[in-house]
């Protein structure tokens, strides 16, 4: 097998490209040769050949030496049409030696260089916005925008300054030019964002009514909330007069707010007075005047006065002129009138009478505070009234005419002594209209003998009946003895309980008792005297019999056994 040398092979290959047609490209020197770096260069150029759909065409630039070992590229086009639009970037060094050249991408041709040198001149100078205070503000804030000292300043928004001041949304660029070469240079765009105020509406400012609460609601979605009373949270509640506000941050860090004022009127004031015992009759309720509405029992009246005619609870709603209401409520019991009667007026006989103004009554007022009981005992001739209240505080009265007469004075006189063989009258006196013995006659006087009692004391009354209608009563002690006078002493009652009467033909005044008992025991006496007669006192003289004798000058006379029980 023959082997074919390399060189003749490549040989072989060139003249097969060859007969199918060469691909050139010759690139045209710029007409201009000095440019600012950052500025554009027109780049034009010829080719031959094909050069299929998809190729692309693309202008580099030589280091300052005319050298591309390192081009940079600064244009392309996806077509061939001889002219590229290039920019010099903005970072080219100063240099008067660059080249361009034009290659392309399929077939893969690279075009001649540029025979004319090509002037670079380096800016000089930054076109580097610098943003204050940030590229972020909240509205009503602005951003300050400015560059390095140059020549001059062209902003995008048509500004000339070094310096701009902007508070609207957007992209901004500036264009300077050098003041040596007076080369332009135009920025990086800078993009400002201002974030709108946020948006807190409390609403209008509002009047309530004292016991309402009103939540105030700054709205959700904001990262801190502070209120003029140092709560930290959305809402509060709010139930006092005064003016409040909050103060809210976005995430943005924006800040705004709301004021709000909040007026708290009294609520009105209605008053039926405590709960009511009504004594057997009406009672006129009544809310006061000023008030724009009234409502009784959820709609018995709306007027500001009620007429109660049956027991029950009743309330009343009312609404004052600023919208606020109030109520109040009272029991009403309806109590029968008590009963009270006296009875019909009255003529009384003695010295007092007792009225009785019955009884189950809380209270009594007699004549207007001479009595607070239910019964008044009245001495003297008048009219007497009562007022009673009873346990539910109703009240009643009554009067009554008293005509007070004394009762008919009689005297029997002193108990008697009467022998069985005497005999005496007894008379009160005749000017009464009745007279009632207790020896059952009627007449004004009677006769006593002593032969018609046993010995010992007998008690004869009298009743007697004046013109007023007034009876009075009187009694004696009558002691019926023998007429010999035994011992010349007689006593009674024997036996005896209390007293032990003592009389005598003798005066005994100048006598003292004295006792034995039966065991011989001396014993003396508590003793009184009634006239010329002895009374003996029992004291504190045990139950027995008893030997019974007056001492009297000295002298002991016997007066007989004495009983005491």
């Amino acid at each position: 097998m023959r082997i074919i040398p390399f060189f003749v092979l490549s040989f072989l290959i060139f003249l097969t490209l060859a007969s199918f047609g060469q691909n050139t490209i010759t690139t045209n020197s710029p007409v201009q040769t000095s440019f600012c770096a950052g500025g554009n260069l027109i780049v034009q150029y010829t080719s031959t050949g094909t050069y299929p759909l998809g190729c692309t065409f693309t202008a580099e630039l030589s280091n300052g030496l005319g050298n591309f070992s390192n081009p940079v590229v600064i244009g392309s086009m996806p077509i061939n049409s001889g002219i590229i639009a290039g920019t010099i970037p903005s970072n080219t060094a100063f240099g008067v030696n660059y080249r361009v050249r034009v290659v392309a991408s399929n077939p893969a041709t690279i075009g001649t260089t540029s025979t004319t040198p090509i002037i670079i001149t380096s800016t000089a100078v930054s076109a580097t916005i610098v943003t204050t205070p940030s590229n972020a503000v909240c509205q009503g804030d602005t951003v300050s925008l400015w560059v390095t000292y140059n020549a001059s300043y062209h902003w995008s928004n048509g500004e000339t300054s070094q310096t701009i001041y902007v508070a609207d949304s957007g992209s901004y660029t500036v264009t300077v030019t050098n003041f040596l070469t007076g080369c332009e240079v135009t920025s990086n765009p800078v993009h400002i964002t201002v974030h709108p105020t946020p948006q807190v509406n409390l609403g209008p400012d509002i009047e309530l009514c004292n016991g309402q609460i009103d939540t105030l609601n700054a709205g959700p979605g904001f990262t801190s909330y502070q209120w003029s009373e140092n709560s930290t949270s959305q809402s509060i509640n709010v139930h006092t007069t005064g003016t409040y506000s909050v103060t809210v941050n976005d995430s943005y860090g924006c800040v705004g707010g709301d004021t709000i004022h909040i007026l708290f009127h009294n609520n009105p004031v209605v008053n039926l007075g405590p709960d009511t015992n009504l004594c057997g009759n009406t009672l006129l309720l009544n809310a006061g005047p000023g008030f724009t509405t009234y409502n009784w029992n959820n709609g018995l009246s709306f007027n500001p006065s009620f007429l109660v005619v049956n027991p029950g609870t009743y309330f009343v709603n009312v609404i004052d002129s600023n919208g606020c209401s109030n109520r109040d409520s009272i029991l009403v019991n309806i109590h029968a009138i008590p009963h009270i009667n006296l009875g019909n007026d009255l003529s009384a006989c003695g010295n007092s009478v007792v009225l009785n103004a019955g009884s189950g009554y809380s209270t009594y007022n007699w004549n207007s505070g001479m009595g607070h009981n239910q019964f008044f005992p009245i001495t003297t001739t008048g009219m007497y009234f009562v007022k009673i209240t009873d346990q539910y505080g109703c009240s009643n009265n009554d009067t009554i005419a008293v005509v007070m007469h004394p009762l008919p004075h009689i005297n029997l006189g002193s108990d008697l002594l009467l022998s069985v063989y005497d005999s005496l009258t007894l008379s009160p006196g005749n000017t009464f209209l009745s007279y009632l013995w207790s020896t059952g006659e009627t007449t004004s006087s009677i006769t006593l003998h002593g032969g018609d009692f046993p010995l010992g004391a007998h008690n004869v009354a009298v009743t007697v009946l004046d013109s007023n209608g007034c009876f009075n009563t009187d009694q004696i002690t009558l002691n019926i003895v023998t007429s010999t006078w035994d011992n010349e002493f007689a006593f009674y009652p024997n036996p005896f309980n209390e007293a032990l009467n003592i009389v005598s033909i003798l005066n005994l005044t100048d006598a003292k008792p004295v006792l034995y008992d039966m065991l011989g025991r001396y014993y003396a006496p508590d003793y009184s005297y009634d006239n010329a007669n002895m009374i003996i006192h029992r004291g504190d003289m045990a139950k027995g019999c008893y030997v019974l004798f007056l001492n009297k000058n000295d002298q002991l006379k016997y007066v007989g056994k004495v009983v005491v029980y």
